[in-house]
């Protein structure tokens, strides 16, 4: 008799346990604005003991198998997290390296470190700088003095799904797409005209410092630095 009951415990026990299993559900989420690492960070802690998680960092992809509540909150809180940022905030400044006697000036800036090493210029002067305040997707353009004005569109990096390896997760970090630096200056007939010094795209995190080397000035013994450095990336 107790052996029955013994075995009748074990089908039942085997028997809830299968329907536990059948209750479980799987579902994929594709992360476009935040990493893998920091939505493993929020979900992680919500799964169940049945639950699991799947990580594709290449494809920026996570995979939750649970119970159905389970899923659905973790769908709400990844919904929350993945979501784009509104607002950047970017400082912009304009550099000219030369040789030490033009610069004898209030203007004149102190080379660091990284200027010393980048650059072969001895002396530097400040020509002007900017704060871009603005929302992501949208066109921007500032001016940094002296004639000379900054554009690009700020924007979150995409991952593509075609390349064979995938790309790094993006994270917080945010590109700044066709930064370009122009020099604007009226022609003899009154007319403005541009002279480009500068097109490319970079990528940038959060408090992260940029000098990019824009080509020689106006004047073939100096060069233009631009010093690009992110304030804030909207805050993931």
């Amino acid at each position: 008799m107790w052996r029955k009951r013994s075995l009748t415990l074990i089908v039942l026990f085997v028997a809830a346990s299968a329907v536990a299993a059948a209750e479980t559900v799987s579902r994929v989420f594709t992360l476009q604005h935040v990493s893998v690492s920091e939505a493993t960070a929020a979900v992680q802690p919500m799964l169940s003991s049945e639950g699991s998680l799947t990580l594709q960092p290449s494809r920026s992809r996570i995979t939750v198998q649970d119970f159905p509540e389970v899923v659905d909150r973790v769908a709400r809180v990844v919904g929350e997290l993945d979501r784009l940022p509104e607002h950047y905030r970017v400082h912009i400044e304009l550099l000219e390296g030369g040789a030490e006697q033009p610069f004898g000036s209030a203007a004149e800036v102190e080379a660091n470190d990284r200027l010393k090493k980048m650059f072969k210029f001895p002396a530097y002067r400040r020509l002007g700088s900017a704060v871009v305040e603005g929302e992501l997707g949208a066109d921007a353009r500032a001016s940094l003095g002296s004639g000379y004005r900054v554009s690009f569109l700020a924007r979150i990096p995409t991952v593509s799904p075609d390349t064979p390896w995938g790309m790094p997760d993006p994270g917080t970090r945010i590109q700044l797409r066709g930064l370009t630096l122009e020099h604007m200056r009226s022609s003899a007939n009154g007319e403005q005209v541009s002279r480009e010094f500068l097109r490319t795209n970079i990528l940038l995190s959060p408090n992260q410092k940029v000098y990019i080397g824009a080509g020689s000035s106006e004047d073939s013994e100096t060069g233009l630095v631009l010093i690009v450095h992110v304030q804030d990336a909207g805050g993931h």
